[in-house]
């Protein structure tokens, strides 16, 4: 192994947070020896340089956010670098490069280095969810409402937990993308295509936990009491107006000061936890877990 591969890797996994690591070598390859962490995507390499090719075997969906370091490895330094150029190509910023061979893993430090098979991930659930997970009700209470769901991250997560998961959102684009993710992971999710402005069209429920992640409209938030069955919990986190720093996103989507909590503050709802903060990617956002207390 190069110094500079060497450096690569020990600035990649002893930063903090750790890098992502993308592993494209063969599964046999992997089990024998591989970086910390890392996720095996065996051929991903192979159709680097054809867009639409990797986009087909590689969609967003399977990667860590864009604002997170990326450490792609392959069996060569060729290899790895073209792969690393294209997901540049796709916005990705902050990806390095490096070849794993076989007599490369000796001069790893061993800290560095797992054996066997891995079912690590490259995307990760919303922080807010599996922050408070110990707070969700037990799958056996109900089904799940994902309002908003997007790419399905967050309800995929919750499938592999063994909870029963609706996922809501007006983009077919995104469903398909959340539905592939299920499979990818063997869960079975339902999807739905709605524009949550109508509410008519929404699933009744009732549900034992709605979450609401990233999308926010002031009407079905207060109105969440009367799908949520008691017991059951609300987790929310969005954006909110922080002064001093310049919003990309649009006023109306953004929270006031304290706007969260006044929502849930009401004899419906019992607050578990309140936050105002900010997300991993540095935006300004705040976060409300709430029980469905049995009056309102």
């Amino acid at each position: 192994m190069t110094k500079s591969n060497l450096d690569i890797i020990t600035d990649a996994l002893g930063c903090h947070p750790p890098a992502a690591v993308l592993d494209a070598r063969t599964p046999q390859a992997f089990a024998a020896g591989h970086l910390r962490g890392a996720a095996s995507l065996p051929g991903v390499a192979d159709g680097a340089e054809d867009p639409a090719l990797l986009e087909a075997t590689l969609p967003s969906i399977f990667l860590p956010p864009r604002h997170q370091r990326l450490l792609v490895v392959a069996e060569t330094d060729d290899q790895a670098q073209v792969l690393a150029r294209a997901l540049a190509a796709r916005g990705r910023s902050r990806v390095a490069a490096v070849g794993l061979g076989p007599d490369d893993l000796a001069a790893l430090p061993a800290p560095f280095i797992e054996r066997g098979p891995s079912d690590n991930t490259l995307w990760k659930a919303p922080a807010w969810l599996t922050a408070h997970a110990d707070l969700l009700p037990p799958p056996a209470l109900g089904p799940v409402l994902d309002l908003g769901c997007g790419s399905g991250r967050a309800a995929v997560w919750l499938g592999e937990r063994g909870y029963r998961v609706t996922g809501v959102d007006w983009q077919p684009e995104a469903l398909t993308l959340a539905a592939r993710l299920a499979v990818s992971r063997g869960v079975t999710l339902a999807v739905l295509a709605v524009d949550l402005r109508e509410r008519s069209a929404l699933p009744a429920g009732p549900w034992s936990v709605v979450v609401n992640i990233r999308f926010l409209d002031r009407g079905l938030l207060a109105g969440l009491h009367g799908i949520v069955r008691v017991g059951g919990v609300a987790v929310v986190r969005t954006f909110r107006e922080a002064p001093g720093l310049a919003p990309d996103v649009r006023a109306q989507h953004r929270l006031q000061p304290a706007e969260l909590a006044r929502a849930f503050s009401g004899a419906a709802w019992q607050i578990l936890v309140h936050e105002e903060s900010f997300d991993d990617d540095g935006r300004p956002a705040a976060g409300i877990v709430a029980r469905r207390r049995g009056v309102g």
